[in-house]
């Protein structure tokens, strides 16, 4: 072996002992994740967001996605925090065939607290929801 990849081995060893004492002393940070909301409809009159409510931390993703057939889904954010500014994301586009996706990212745009969201020709079918942002 040679010196440089005994050098690397040992420096590896020593990372993964730091990651286990951080991790262990609750020192560690969770890594941002994409979290899923489906658009459903359930039957002809009844359509919903599944899940309707979630919580998500600054560096998170959102991902609306079409499941239906029936009808196209927006989301709007009708209900937000003071600090929250959303500009043209306030109200993403129609998804219109399975599959589509509208994807926002949880950034410096979003303050923390709880945002509302509806689907915007659903609303008063109840296809509603909440953003909690940590």
């Amino acid at each position: 072996m040679s010196h440089r990849f005994v050098q690397v081995l040992a420096l590896a060893g020593l990372g993964s002992a730091l990651l286990g004492w951080s991790a262990s002393h609750g020192a560690r940070v969770a890594a941002p994740h994409t979290v899923l909301v489906k658009t459903v409809d359930v039957s002809p009159t009844e359509y919903k967001f599944d899940p309707a409510e979630i919580t998500v931390s600054p560096g998170d993703t959102i991902r609306f996605e079409q499941t239906s057939t029936m009808m196209p889904h927006n989301v709007e954010f009708k209900a937000i925090p003071d600090g929250t500014k959303l500009g043209d994301g306030r109200v993403g586009p129609f998804l219109t065939k399975p599959g589509d996706s509208y994807v926002i990212p949880v950034d410096g745009r979003f303050a923390a607290g709880v945002h509302h969201f509806v689907c915007t020709p659903h609303e008063a079918l109840g296809m509603k929801g909440t953003i909690t942002v940590k």
